[in-house]
């Protein structure tokens, strides 16, 4: 008998009895057929699970590149799985077999689940919020029921390896050369994957520098970038290599621009011959033009530089001294010492007012009688609500829905919970959700909200947070005008305030049956022309317009309401809509209209009653530009290099950053727009664009990108602030 499969147990466990075979060579054919069958089993079922995957969720998304890499790193992942299933007993090794498919079936069905549910991959550096996701759990069930097909076929080779398995399982005493041809194959399909992704740019960039889950998985499989996630997660993502943008800028658009300064809506102006009359020869000596100085702050950035051992942090102080400052500008203190109420509208976004002003008429007011931004973009930068909220809050960025959690223990000066405090006014903040949700209760105490206020859990241990409970909060999602009316009481007598909302009412899902809020709008949208989920959009944003309306009203009757500040804009887009409704609503083509940068586009507003006339800013912007905009308006110090954005009143062009569905670190600029999946640049209207330069600015700003994309990264990974303000921001 071959030594290399054994006497003493035959396949299927127990002894072996020759009587029950043809003789020794029956046998040694039927355990090696046996045993050939199984080495197919993990190769082909991750290729069966990444085809039926990629499929649903819109394809491979890399073309070519990414069907042969895909194919490589899955035969050698395969290929290593039967090896680790080979070194026990039999019955042992059945064991393990079931164990690995069943965890690579459940690693499918929860991402397809949660990409189709957030268009985003689930992290495994945010694992932590695993149960507090499980508070979405009608969400999942609801989108389990949308996907019930792709998730039967998922779970079919699970069934059928419990059912059939024993037929497939490997045998006892797997040859030893079984075993070296085994690893031979892993590291021959893995080495060969290796060298496509030299060949490959895009795909040598997400492997080896930037990591992107959406688009590492189209082009490498899923399974390879749950390995790279996990190893990320474990020993820190790499920062990859910043293209050099030294050097003079180049433009390649001419002289003749768009208008994209902040300007007010159109009206009687005041000639400058002081009557507005052509007739009116009358000279006059002109005005004498105003010199505003930089938004700057006087940080000794040589000295910095000089005590600064470490390379990182001294390359972060070289960068940001270079920046060039804002300016400060006719609108700087304009609501000095007012008040301020911050609103990040959950899943809002501007269309619906633009569409159907008689649902919200306040929210129109804002948006045209104060400083409105009709092409502010939400980029979908990789955590949804978190990242949405934390740009918002500090005027950076992060790819990662685990922020919020990050930056608690950070400093953050121009965090406005902190501004505000130190200017002694009255700061609260509020959340309509557990206070615990993406670690809310320890990072907005650290933005300046000790007082951060929010329904949760009765377990929850008291602190930094305080929270109220009630029969009538136990719908989903929760009513926002039941919040301000339970909140407003907090502030309203102990001005100056600040007062921070983040509202849950727009929350998904989008349908009368399983959205509170638009179930209870239902009849006000009826009359609408569109499909029901659309309609219950709809719906459950007008709960915002009613906690607006109520929070004027009270403010009014206290007689602050022109003493009060309303900041307003949205955390993402309303991705949980379908691509055909999203085409409904927004008039845009359904096809790949998830990577269309026009679907990102929202508006945002800042408005006060006391605005004589309303200000149009036509630059595009986004969430990174709010804080900037907001301490100019109040007249507040603050180091306008220091940020990602921009003061959208200064004159500076802001550079808008999107993440899309499958593509990402798009750019737009008020020349125009560039598609990074594409390779595309679109000018913008009345733009002409000299093509022999085109490539050197496109080169250029993708530099910028970078560079800003890493320095982000880096001040809330190496707690950035605490090296520029060591002695405290007060100081300065």
């Amino acid at each position: 008998m071959d030594r290399g499969y054994g006497t003493s147990g035959a396949y299927g466990g127990g002894g072996y009895r020759r009587s029950g075979y043809n003789g020794k060579k029956s046998f040694l054919q039927r355990m090696f057929r046996r045993n050939r069958a199984f080495l197919y089993w993990f190769p082909t079922m991750i290729l069966f699970d990444e085809l039926v995957f990629h499929i649903r969720i819109g394809g491979v998304g890399a073309g070519l590149a990414g069907v042969f890499l895909t194919l490589m790193f899955s035969l050698a992942a395969g290929c290593l799985l039967t090896l680790l299933s080979t070194f026990f007993i039999n019955k042992i090794n059945v064991y393990i077999v079931i164990t690995l498919t069943a965890l690579i079936t459940i690693l499918f069905e929860v991402q397809l689940i949660y990409t189709k549910q957030f268009t985003q991959m689930f992290r495994w550096a945010t694992i932590g919020h695993a149960g507090e996701v499980t508070d979405f759990w009608r969400e999942a069930l609801a989108r389990i029921g949308m996907e019930i097909v792709p998730f039967i076929i998922l779970l079919l080779p699970l069934v059928f390896y419990c059912i059939w398995g024993r037929n497939l399982a490997p045998a006892l005493g797997t040859p030893l050369r079984v075993k070296g041809m085994l690893l031979a194959l892993t590291v021959m399909f893995h080495l060969t994957a290796l060298a496509g992704i030299a060949t490959n740019g895009n795909a040598g960039e997400l492997y080896r520098g930037f990591f992107v889950p959406e688009q590492a998985s189209g082009y490498f499989g899923l399974i390879t970038e749950t390995r790279l996630d996990i190893k990320y997660t474990l020993f820190g993502a790499p920062e990859g290599d910043t293209p050099d943008v030294v050097g003079p800028t180049v433009n390649p658009f001419g002289t003749e621009g768009p208008d994209t300064a902040s300007r007010p809506s159109p009206g009687d102006t005041e000639s400058p011959t002081g009557t507005g009359d052509p007739s009116d020869t009358e000279q006059v000596n002109p005005p004498t033009p105003i010199t505003y100085g930089d938004n700057v702050l006087n940080i000794d950035w040589d000295t910095l530089i000089a005590n600064t051992s470490d390379s990182d942090i001294k390359e972060m102080h070289q960068y940001f001294s270079s920046v060039t400052p804002t300016k400060q500008n006719q609108y700087t203190g304009l609501f000095e010492g007012k008040n301020l109420i911050q609103l990040t509208l959950e899943g809002f976004s501007s269309i619906v007012v633009e569409r159907e002003p008689e649902l919200y008429p306040l929210l129109y007011k804002m948006m045209h009688e104060g400083f409105y931004m009709p092409t502010y973009y939400n980029s979908l930068w990789g955590g949804s609500t978190a990242t949405g909220e934390y740009v918002s809050m500090t005027g950076v960025f992060y790819n990662n829905a685990d922020c919020l959690k990050m930056s608690a223990d950070n400093y953050w000066p121009f965090a406005l919970g902190n501004v505000f405090n130190g200017l002694d006014y009255t700061v609260y903040a509020f959340h309509n959700h557990f206070n615990t949700y993406y670690g809310r209760n320890l990072s907005h105490p650290n933005f300046g909200y000790e007082n951060y206020i929010a329904i949760h859990r009765e377990e929850d241990t008291p602190g930094a947070s305080i929270g109220y409970k009630g029969d009538d909060w136990d719908v989903w999602p929760r009513s926002d005008l039941e919040m301000a009316k339970r909140t407003i009481d907090y502030y309203i007598d102990n001005a100056p305030f600040h007062a921070y909302y983040m509202t849950v009412s727009g929350h998904a899902n989008y349908s009368f049956a399983g959205n509170s809020m638009a179930s209870l709008h239902r009849s006000e949208v009826a009359d609408l022309d569109y499909c029901d989920n659309v309609k219950a959009y709809f719906a459950c944003q007008i709960e915002v317009e009613l906690m607006l309306e109520y929070l004027v009203q009270r403010l009014d009757e206290k007689g602050i309401l022109e003493d009060t500040v309303f900041v307003f804009n949205a955390d993402h887009y309303p991705y949980a809509l379908s691509e055909s409704e999203l085409s409904e609503l927004y008039g845009l083509p359904e096809e790949n209209i998830r990577n269309n940068l026009e679907l990102y586009r929202n508006g945002a507003a800042i408005w006060c009653a006391s605005m004589e006339e309303p200000v149009e800013i036509t630059k595009p912007c986004s969430a990174m530009d709010i804080i900037p905009t907001v301490l100019n308006l109040f007249g507040i110090n603050y180091d306008s290099r220091l940020f990602m954005g921009v003061d959208l009143n200064s004159g500076a062009d802001p550079l808008v950053i999107i993440n899309c569905d499958k593509t990402y670190w798009n750019w737009i600029t008020p020349n125009g727009s560039y598609d990074t999946g594409t390779k595309k640049f679109t000018p913008a209207a009345g733009v002409t664009v000299d093509e022999s330069v085109l490539g050197d600015y496109i080169k250029q700003m993708n530099g910028i990108v970078s560079t800003k994309r890493k320095y982000s990264l880096r001040i809330l990974n190496e707690d950035y602030y605490k090296y520029v303000f060591p002695n405290g921001f007060s100081n300065y």
